[in-house]
């Protein structure tokens, strides 16, 4: 469906609505809802699901351990792959599946996010308000930290998964703290932990060694190659699911055509193979398409999805729908 066409300079034109944003109120409560239907929805894709997997697999081994050492997982990869985003629906699910009572546990398995200037206290305090302590700001350090401990088993938490380590990656007094932390959660057989991080988390996995030692194999999420027959395929199959996501929740009018040559090519260069990045860029589009009120997203709004997020995002220096 999208085959846009293009201006003779190479750079496509839109084929339906307006060829520049309306910044009405009509137009703009329409692209706030899309953005947030954008937003709700998460597509299963094999390389996910292959990671998912084995970190369910170690929730499941270590349950019902405790005061024996645990292991753990870990997971690097570049920034926007999609990582986080997996993570958190991986929580979601996790916590939304009944118990052994027939309830489900909003505290299986906990999320938590690190910044830049945590400190071990202040982890244990954002920690304890996740897992309903009534009074996460009272108490000093050696009192939070135990609480963490005890509100992990009494909540009845089966995984920890602490993202953006690389946060953790020096020699400061703070972030020496909070590995040791991280690692007594392990060695004291309280909670598994899957850490996880960017590209430079690596650093940090690299200084760590003991403990990288306690997570098994890396767990990749790599991006996809254009060279290899399945893994185009895969890359295929998601921007098609992704297309069809469009529609289904309403974003879009009609398909937009994600999964035909020219978007295929232009998303695969675009994105790197990272399929996190790939949602991105749809995402840029699809506020765009939206402002002007077109049926779908053309390759003139990934063309400038392209110019204006991800060559400023250096995910690419050059724009593939331009060419």
């Amino acid at each position: 469906m999208n085959a846009s066409l293009n201006n003779g300079s190479g750079a496509p034109l839109p084929r339906t609505g307006r060829a520049m944003p309306q910044h009405d109120d009509e137009t703009e409560l329409r692209c706030a809802q899309a953005l947030e239907a954008y937003k709700a929805f998460f597509l299963k894709y094999e390389r996910q699901e292959a990671i998912v997997s084995r970190i369910n697999i170690l929730r499941l081994s270590c349950l019902g351990k405790r005061d024996v050492p645990l292991d753990g997982r870990r997971l690097s990869e570049v920034s926007q792959a999609g990582k986080s985003r997996m993570l958190r629906a991986y929580r979601d699910r996790m916590n939304a599946m009944p118990g052994p009572d027939g309830q489900p546990n909003p505290y299986r398995v906990l999320y938590v996010e690190l910044k830049g200037a945590h400190t071990l206290k202040m982890l244990c305090r954002v920690l304890l308000r996740m897992l309903g302590d009534p009074h996460p700001e009272v108490g000093n350090a050696e009192d939070v930290q135990e609480r963490v401990r005890r509100f992990i088993r009494t909540r009845g938490v089966e995984l920890l998964i602490v993202d953006e380590v690389q946060h953790l990656n020096g020699h400061s007094n703070n972030k020496m703290d909070i590995t040791d932390e991280l690692k007594l959660f392990l060695d004291a057989g309280i909670v598994p932990v899957v850490f996880a991080g960017n590209e430079k988390s690596r650093a940090f996995f690299l200084r760590n060694d003991q403990l990288s030692a306690r997570l098994g194999p890396a767990l990749e999420l790599s991006p996809l190659s254009a060279t290899q027959a399945h893994e185009r395929t895969l890359f295929k199959t998601f921007c098609r699911d992704l297309d069809d996501a469009l529609v289904k929740h309403g974003i879009m009018r009609n398909r937009s055509g994600l999964d035909g040559a020219a978007a295929l090519k232009g998303l695969l260069a675009a994105s790197g193979g990272h399929v996190g990045r790939v949602c991105r860029i749809v995402e840029a589009a699809v506020e765009h398409a939206v402002m002007r009120q077109a049926d779908f997203v053309e390759l003139y709004d990934l063309s400038h999805a392209v110019d204006t997020f991800a060559i400023p995002q250096r995910y690419i220096k050059r724009n593939p729908f331009a060419s």
